[in-house]
Formats: structure tokens, sequence, C-alpha cells
């Protein structure tokens, strides 16, 4: 297959790189000016993969094709947005321009507006969505520090809007199996974003206020309380848009009670897998957890829902 990647990061490095291991034909579309850099000194990844029970390093300098500008004309049969979400319109404006007649999967942290906006710039039929939950980590000095997860929870989810399981979907998920990169197909994708993204801000913004790290905050009880209280106000602010978090039955267990809900937190994040690809998103995402923050918390004041921590920790880190 042949697939544009939108965005050099370390989610989009990370899936392409493994798609290119696995016999696709990926190519990059990145900024003006960095296609220069990449082209002559390529993109240098430091993986941990906890795949298959094992945990291998490996150090690699990928050297994938690179584009600065997309004709409209192109041959691409599916382009993978794995920007961050800061400047939307601005990859919007491309694709509405340029995606031509390729599948475009949004590979991103989506909420109600995302959804709103998206349909402004494209047409209904398309897009999908999906979520990278088999890879994290960040950028530093050498170059992108990935982690490809091992955990049973993770998986790359995909589906479409509509809940219909299509030839696309299907193609693409082929793809990703080729790759080792577990996907899952699921039939209310939208259902499963939504609440993600609440719970990524969330807990995001617990871990944030316990100093950055995944061990840090698991040590301590009361800000992981803290966060499971912030995770529950973007479910209610869910609910009042017409989204039930509860029908995907991971997010059922932020409704347990604390004193139940508290040690299994810890114990699933224990992981170390999961809290490398946490530490690492946290070192380069703060921005977007306020922005994820902010419109949570703007949804729930037009929804006339409460949403007291998640202002107290926007107000601990941010203020």
């Amino acid at each position: 297959m042949k697939i544009l990647i939108f965005g050099a990061g370390v989610i989009g490095c990370t899936y392409g790189w493994q798609l290119t291991e696995a016999g696709h034909d990926i190519s990059f579309l990145v900024r003006k000016g960095k296609k220069k850099s990449i082209e002559e000194n390529g993109i240098h990844i430091h993986c941990t993969d906890f795949r298959n029970g094992g945990k291998v390093k490996a150090e690699i300098v990928f050297r994938p094709k690179v584009l600065d500008i997309l004709s409209v004309d192109n041959d691409f049969e599916y382009i993978i947005v794995a920007t961050n979400n800061l400047h939307p319109e601005e990859v919007l404006s491309v694709l509405k321009e340029s995606a031509g007649k390729a599948h475009i999967l949004f590979f991103q942290n989506i909420w109600y507006d995302d959804l709103e906006r998206i349909s402004q710039y494209i047409s209904p039929g398309q897009y999908f969505f999906g979520f990278p939950f088999m890879a994290g980590g960040g950028r530093n000095e050498r170059g992108l520090d990935t982690i490809i997860s091992g955990s049973e929870y993770s998986k790359t989810m995909l589906g479409e809007m509509s809940g219909e399981i299509t030839p696309r979907v299907r193609k693409i998920a082929d793809a990703m199996d080729d790759a080792g990169m577990k996907p899952f197909i699921s039939g209310q994708i939208i259902t499963w974003l939504l609440p993600h993204c609440a719970f990524i801000a969330g807990f995001s913004a617990g871990v944030l206020k316990a100093g950055g790290t995944m061990k840090a905050f698991l040590k301590n009880r009361e800000i992981v309380r803290e966060a499971i209280m912030a995770v529950r106000d973007g479910f209610h602010v869910c609910s009042a848009m017409g989204t039930d978090p509860k029908k995907e039955k991971v997010n059922k267990l932020y409704y347990l009670p604390l004193f139940i809900c508290i040690p299994i937190i810890r114990k699933v994040f224990s992981d170390e897998a999961m809290q490398a690809m946490f530490d690492g998103y946290l070192r380069n995402s703060t921005r977007e957890v306020s922005r994820m923050l902010a419109d949570i918390i703007l949804s729930g004041e037009e929804q006339g829902v409460k949403t007291i921590a998640l202002k107290r920790l926007q107000q601990d880190i941010f203020n």
C-alpha cells in the first residue's frame, strides 16, 4: 500500500517505520525547512520494543521518502494524520486542498469541537478515525525515543464514525497487522475516542502535578484520586453531550468506588511500557494537555456540568 503520514513525530515515525519494515510504501509530509534535514540526516529512532513478552532495544536511522508539498493529483491510497492537535486548521487546510482521492485516517486525540471542525473542511465519506495506542515516547537531543507497547491493553484502534466495518478500514487494519501493531476495529470508535480524550486530559494532568513521571504519580495516592475525579468530570461532560462512556467496558473502571478504583489503576499502570509511553508523551505535550483541559472545561460550562477536579488540576499545573 502507498501511504502518506502527515507529521514526523514519535507516533508518525514509529508507525511509518514499522509499516515500512512490513513492506508498505511510506512517505512523510513535513513542514517546509525540515525536508532537507531529514533527507540528509535521516530520523534517529531509539526504540524499546515490549512486544512478544520481551524488551528489545534498537537504534536505527530511518530514511523515509519526504515531501513538503502535497499535490492534489497524488496517488496515495491513505493519508494518516499523526500530528498533535494544536494547529488543526493548518492541517485541515492542506487536506482540503490536496488530499485528492486518498482515504484520511485521523490518528489523534479528538474532542467534540475537532469533529465539527473536520466536518467543515472534509467531506464525510473521505475520512475515518483511529488511535495509536501501541506507541508512545518523546523527542530529545538524540532524536526520537519511542516505545512500542506489549501490554494486553494496547491496540491500534480503527473505525468508521458510522460503526460500519468498511473495506478501507479492513485494509488499513491488515497493514497494521503486517506491522505487528495489533489493530482493533471498533464498531463505536467515536464513543471510544471522546471519553479517551477526557481520560488522557485528566490522567495527564495528574501525572504533571506529581512531577511529570508515572512512577511519582502512582506513588501519590491523593493525586491518583484527584486524577480519577478529573477523568470522571470529563466523562460527565461526555454524557451531557450525548456520549455514554460506559458503553466502553474499560471506562467502567473509573466509576468504581475509589477504594477499588485506585489500587486497580496503580496495578494497570505499573506496566513498564505504559509508563514509558506516558512519560515520553508528557515531556513534549504539555501544551496539548493544556488545550484538552481547556476544551473539556469549556464544554462542561456550556452544558452546565461542574468540572471541579479538572479546574483544580488545571490551576495547579498551568496557573
